[in-house]
């Protein structure tokens, strides 16, 4: 793409100039305006060049020096050497040997010597404008100099006082130069104009008010943003002190201590923005401070927004509707979570393993002003305690060995205005259990190795499997978080006790697996579906899940339909061999009772002599010991019996 002209505005002090100029830009493209003003009768013409888009201006000494006071476009001028001078004189001394010469505001030196060297008498006197210049012309007239050198206000003056007048002009080459020079300055200046354009553009489309002041606090830029969060316009605030629109900035801390702020929440005119203010270094020197401000709401939506992208995935997918039943037990259940999810305090859960505790949870939080937030749901049982602390509340980088470079959220920042589930609350350790209460109690985070803590809008809801009253009164649950959590209580009851389910659910998982591995739904004998309401469930509906997925796939695969009673009796075998031991140790057991935490010195021998009976098997173990599988592992590892 060719380069547009340039466009130049020249000041020519006379007829010679004017004519070299216009031989000099015949063959040239860009757009020359030629005036014939001088000295201060220049400046109200270069301000009209100005105005209508004159790139750079080129004029005489006297006439740029008075532009440059004026204008912000560059000005140039045309060179006057020594040379030019010596032929000046020289031509001046063919007309007389009295010879007066004008310099303006600054003496040119060895004016006396060439005097001297030439056998003539040679003034000269300083001027700064045109009525300056009228005065010593007429002085020189009256001391009877007989030529004066100079442009055309001294020619003008010159006739005006009857003194012969010879014109000190440049060379054509010095002409030509200096509008060569005048291209580059242009050029140059379209390049810092495309780039300040640029970075204004840039500062204008951030988000974040941005402001940079020099080193007195002064504004030398600021962008739409800032104008609109201060409410001033570029006009008003340019050059002026950043305390004028900000009295009480920080940012005059950064100009006397070269150090910068991060983070700073400052109130102005009584909205709370978020300052950061980071010195302008050139070199070890400092030069001014830019400083960028958001609104806190905004910093706060932006925050969402990070933790909805990271908890994406993060979602309920249960309903209440998934929730098969038509026993009244759970439909209480079913409208008791109706009820819970209208409101925003901790729920806990209890229910044998596989009994729907999960989809309880899910169901509660699509059904509260929470179901478009995040679902996070965690394990408890299945982590470490470091582990179990990190994916809980995050943390630092180098908090510890292997910790995440640049750190990492935990799963309550993640869950920021949605739920959290902690199913097996019972088996977090006492550590994690004091975090928790802290967490429940001031609603905020500190993530390990932090400093600082994190504030979090999050609705918890636990899960325990097993009596958490009596995991209390073992001493392995705080009681002050049992009462936090304990708000509201949802109690699901095992399958067997609500055997009507069970061909409705029956039906329910069957449907599911033959549309899952496109197998045809046999025709369930009446007679095997009573037996299988007969049968415990100790697994609960999860036992029920599983079996109907092998009892679909085994009756396609090897049995056929004849194959119910084979795979009936292989889960009551199963049940059978559970519960025997179970039965035999609960009557041949003096110690079958639960432990009595209050007498420590005979916990070990006891659970020694436990574990000896059920052959090292820790369910059947506990099952002796009338406490469950995570209170006795919590034992065997505190008092040292791994």
């Amino acid at each position: 793409m060719p380069a547009k002209p340039f466009a130049i505005g020249i000041f020519v002090s006379t007829p010679s100039v004017d004519q070299t100029i216009r031989k000099i830009m015949a063959d040239e493209k860009h757009a020359i305006r030629i005036d014939h003003h001088c000295l201060e009768d220049a400046v109200p013409a270069g301000k009209e060049m100005e105005e209508h888009g004159i790139e750079v201006i080129i004029s005489r000494a006297g006439t740029a020096y008075l532009l440059r006071e004026s204008l912000r476009v560059p000005v140039l001028s045309f060179p006057q050497t020594s040379l030019d001078l010596l032929v000046g004189i020289k031509e001046a001394k063919k007309k007389g040997r009295k010879i007066f010469l004008p310099s303006f505001r600054v003496r040119r030196t060895g004016v006396q010597m060439v005097g001297e060297l030439l056998n003539i008498e040679l003034e000269q006197a300083i001027y700064s404008d045109a009525g300056s210049l009228r005065r010593i012309i007429s002085q020189a007239a009256k001391d009877g100099f007989e030529v004066i050198i100079g442009g055309k206000a001294t020619m003008r003056f010159a006739e005006e006082f009857d003194i012969e007048f010879c014109e000190l002009i440049s060379s054509e080459e010095e002409i030509l130069e200096t509008i060569e020079n005048a291209k580059s300055v242009a050029q140059s200046q379209r390049e810092q104009r495309a780039a300040s354009q640029r970075l204004q553009t840039i500062m204008d489309t951030a988000s974040d008010g941005i402001v940079a002041v020099d080193l007195m606090g002064r504004i030398t830029t600021i962008n739409r943003t800032a104008e609109r969060m201060l409410n001033i316009s570029p006009d008003s605030a340019i050059g002026k002190s950043i305390l004028h629109f900000l009295p009480e900035s920080s940012l005059n801390r950064v100009l006397l201590t070269k150090r910068p702020i991060r983070d700073k929440v400052e109130n102005v005119k009584g909205e709370m923005l978020v300052f950061s203010h980071t010195p302008v270094m050139l070199g070890n020197e400092m030069i001014g401070v830019v400083s960028s401000f958001k609104e806190v709401s905004h910093v706060m939506r932006a925050e969402n927004t990070v933790r909805r992208t990271l908890a994406k995935g993060f979602v309920a997918r249960y309903v209440i509707d998934d929730l098969i039943h038509q026993h009244p037990s759970m439909m209480q259940v079913a409208d008791l979570s109706r009820n819970v999810a209208k409101t925003d305090s901790c729920v806990l859960i209890t229910g044998e393993t596989g009994t729907g505790k999960e989809i309880i949870a899910q169901s509660i939080h699509n059904l509260s002003r929470r179901k478009a937030k995040p679902f996070v749901s965690l394990h408890c049982a299945a982590l470490p305690e470091q582990l179990l602390e990190s994916e809980l509340f995050g943390h630092e980088e180098g908090a510890f060995t292997g910790s995440k470079k640049g750190g990492k959220l935990g799963l309550f920042e993640l869950a920021h205005q949605g739920t959290i589930f902690l199913d097996e609350i019972d088996s977090t350790p006492l550590a994690v259990q004091l975090r928790l209460l802290r967490v429940l109690q001031e609603k905020e985070v500190m993530r390990i190795g932090a400093e600082q803590t994190i504030p979090i809008d999050v609705r918890v809801i636990a899960a325990s499997g097993q009596d958490l009253w009596k995991a209390v009164q073992d001493g392995c649950f705080r009681k002050d978080l049992f009462f936090r959590l304990n708000v509201l209580r949802v109690s699901i009851p095992p399958l067997q006790t609500r055997k009507e389910d069970i061909p409705k659910l029956l039906h329910h998982f069957m449907g599911h697996y033959s549309r899952k591995y496109s197998i045809s739904l046999p025709a369930l004998p009446q007679s095997y579906v009573d037996k299988l309401m007969d049968y415990s469930w100790p697994g609960n509906v999860r036992q029920l899940k599983h079996f109907c997925e092998q009892l679909l796939l085994n009756c396609s695969f090897r049995y056929g339909t004849d194959g119910f009673d084979a795979l009936l009796d292989e889960l009551t075998r199963i049940e059978e061999t559970e519960e025997r031991p179970r039965k035999e140790s609960a009557m041949n057991q003096p110690f079958a009772a639960p432990l009595n935490p209050s007498r420590p010195d005979t916990d070990a021998d006891s659970i020694a002599r436990a574990l000896e009976q059920a052959r090292f098997n820790k369910t059947k173990a506990a099952a002796i010991l009338g406490i469950g599988r995570t209170t006795l592992w919590r034992k065997i590892k505190a008092l040292g019996l791994e």
